[in-house]
């Protein structure tokens, strides 16, 4: 008897592919925009509405990635101190770009399975990082 049987449908779930780069909106976490571009997982928060001038901006956060690796390395090796061994190995697992419009300033999540449950954030801007912080 409808309305009573009828069965919930699935929300369609917001998609936009804009060449390569796929954006899809989650609606889990107080909902989130996820991009992908190439390997690396991107996140945008607190902005319903996506700015597609984000996507040109993915290549210039990758690059700030590549070009501070060196970097990088000694930022994880430095938060691990105390907690974890440095292997040298570890795995970008977001960059939530929420600033990066506004600020030019993106966030860096690393974690690995050798660290148990701790990860590592760091905040770039402009290519340079600016701070880093353990959590678990």
């Amino acid at each position: 008897m409808w309305p009573f049987n009828r069965s919930q449908s699935n929300k369609p779930v917001p998609k936009i592919q804009i060449n390569d780069v796929q954006v899809v909106w989650q609606d889990v976490l107080n909902g989130h925009w996820e991009l992908s571009y190439g390997e690396i997982l991107y996140t945008l928060y607190d902005n319903p509405i996506f700015d597609v001038s984000l996507i040109n901006e993915l290549p210039i956060v990758s690059q700030w990635i590549a070009d501070l690796r060196p970097q990088i390395e000694e930022e994880i090796k430095k938060q691990l101190e105390g907690w974890a061994e440095w292997t040298g190995d570890y795995d970008l697992v977001v960059v939530d770009v929420s600033n990066l419009i506004e600020k030019r300033e993106v966030e860096l999540s690393y974690a690995h399975e050798n660290w148990a449950d701790l990860g590592i954030n760091l905040i770039v801007a402009e290519g340079k990082i600016l701070s880093s912080e353990t959590g678990d």
